[in-house]
């Protein structure tokens, strides 16, 4: 195998050609595969209900239309800064609206692993799209109105970009590269980490390379990204002092967290992510160490620029961002001192997914380990795709349902305790009543999540709800009922009221109990909320 003959290298080269030549079935196949995800993303904006309080503080930002009170949530300014542009336009009327702009995000995720897997290895993104494509979890949280969908695109759209600019390392593709990664870090904190990782992976196949000038040129854009994060410095530097969402990282809450969302469509899959990423890391880091002939005529200038990267430099690429963003974000996490959720790892599984179809040529192993990949892939599919259908009919909330069913029971004479107080952000959305209406403890503004509204401490808190027991006291005394919307237990024998309202409640009213809502469909747990009624007086 000589520099002579190119063409005969197909196989390390990677020939923009080869792919193509190799199976158009292969092609068809992952568009097929493709429209399914795109249908899914359809199906979850069909049943996805009502906003959550978490994204009706993003549309209230959004609504505020100032940049300063835009900053007043877990991410920069991109998420609600682009709402406010959505809703400019006039799709910001309903719920509906609103959600296709959650269900545009995923759309958008789809087609930029297709982008990232075209510029790094003309072929189709196969690993993304089964592991993370037709994953059930990960297109609901992709969807949902916060930034980590968002978020995630804008990363893959960094490595995208950062491909095109190894491919061709012009100053217009560096340019390219820095706004995908000052977009990407302003939408999401995280993305820093991120592109880090993205940038060691770059300057990694630079060195492969002895390529300086591409090297400058990636130092330059990410430049750009971490002065675009220097008016959030202030904030960064506040997030240890201490508040109610930052009470410490957990390694157990984040580890069970992170299999919740790879661990799809079967817990096992959890294994298969962690077992394909240590496989790639190895891959990776023999390949930084090979001294064959490819890598040579690399070094020597003898392959010409413009050429698809070769499967060396991939894997390179793709052992490095995978290591940095594993190690940086745990990193981060930390430092944050956040309680994690199984949606904060959303860009991590995708930057994971993208890097698993850069570290591994499907198409060039031998034909017995081929005809195994497509069988998982092929068992993948088959096993997914129902499951994401089954819990993708999921709402996010079931506040609106509560609200509209609470109306019809309501005279303007009773009176709602909403528990705890920020279901409040939701219901202050959806209820449009006559009948006065509190939260537990009672916070002047349901807007935002005014945590520096809230009392400190549980004495605080007891006094402060004392003011709505008084009104609640009366309320029953004068025989109208008492509405609870949100998480209290209703005593029983064998179960204690678990808050001073519950126990207040059921002692003082001559009823309380949840009322059935006989709502069809499923309601994510994170704010599946009940309706209790207390009527009477004793």
């Amino acid at each position: 195998m000589t520099a002579a003959h190119p063409v005969s290298d197909n196989h390390l080269t990677g020939s923009p050609t080869a792919p193509l030549a190799a199976g158009r079935d292969q092609w068809v196949t992952a568009g097929l595969v493709t429209l399914l995800i795109l249908a899914l993303h359809v199906w979850l904006w069909f049943h996805a209900g009502a906003f959550c309080g978490d994204e009706v503080n993003v549309i209230n930002l959004a609504n505020s239309r100032s940049p300063r009170l835009m900053t007043h949530d877990s991410f920069p300014i991109l998420m609600p800064l682009m709402v406010s542009g959505w809703t400019a336009i006039g799709l910001g009327r309903t719920d509906w609206q609103l959600r296709l702009f959650g269900l545009l995000a995923g759309w958008g995720l789809t087609a930029a692993f297709w982008l990232a897997a075209w510029r790094a290895a003309r072929r189709p993104p196969w690993l993304a799209l089964i592991l993370f494509g037709l994953n059930g979890a990960a297109i609901y949280w992709t969807d949902y109105l916060r930034a980590y969908g968002l978020g995630s695109l804008l990363v893959i759209l960094t490595i995208a970009c950062m491909w095109g600019l190894l491919e061709k390392p012009t100053w217009k593709r560096a340019a390219w590269l820095g706004l995908a990664a000052i977009l990407s870090v302003q939408a999401l904190y995280q993305n820093a980490v991120f592109f880090a990782a993205i940038a060691l992976g770059g300057w990694a196949v630079c060195g492969l390379r002895r390529d300086k000038p591409a090297a400058v040129k990636i130092l330059v854009a990410g430049l750009a990204a971490a002065g675009s994060v220097l008016p959030y410095m202030q904030s960064v530097r506040n997030w240890q002092r201490g508040t109610t969402i930052r009470p410490g990282f957990s390694w157990r809450a984040a580890l069970d967290n992170l299999n919740v969302i790879a661990g799809f469509p079967l817990p096992q899959y959890s294994w298969l992510w962690t077992a394909l990423g240590l496989v790639a890391v190895i891959v990776g880091f023999m390949a930084w160490h090979d001294g064959g002939q490819a890598a040579r005529r690399l070094r020597t200038g003898e392959v010409e620029r413009g050429r698809t990267p070769v499967p060396r430099e991939r894997r390179v690429f793709a052992a490095v961002v995978l290591v940095v963003s594993v190690g940086g974000y745990f990193a981060f996490l930390k430092f944050a001192a956040l309680i994690t959720s199984p949606w904060y790892f959303l860009p991590l599984l995708a930057i994971g997914a993208s890097c698993l179809d850069l570290a591994f040529d499907i198409p060039s192993v031998s034909r017995l380990a081929r005809l195994v990949v497509v069988a998982v892939m092929a068992g993948t599919v088959c096993v997914a795709a129902p499951f994401a259908v089954r819990d993708l009919n999921c709402r996010y909330s079931n506040m609106n349902p509560v609200v509209q069913r609470l109306l019809k029971e309501l005279s303007p004479q009773d009176y709602i305790l909403v528990t705890p107080w920020y279901l409040g952000i939701s219901f202050h959305r959806y209820y449009h009543g006559d009948a006065p209406w509190d939260s537990l403890p009672p916070v002047a503004d349901h807007n935002t999540y005014r945590f520096d509204l809230v009392p400190a401490s549980a004495a605080a808190v007891t006094l402060a709800e004392q003011p709505a027991l008084d009104r609640a006291a009366s309320t029953l005394r004068n025989g109208h009922h008492v509405w609870v919307v949100g998480w209290m237990s209703v005593p029983t024998a064998h179960r204690v009221a678990a808050t001073s309202a519950g126990r207040f409640l059921a002692e003082h009213s001559t009823s309380f109990q949840a009322v059935d809502l006989k709502l069809k469909g499923q309601t994510s747990d994170y704010e599946n909320v009940s309706l209790l009624e207390a009527d009477g007086w004793q």
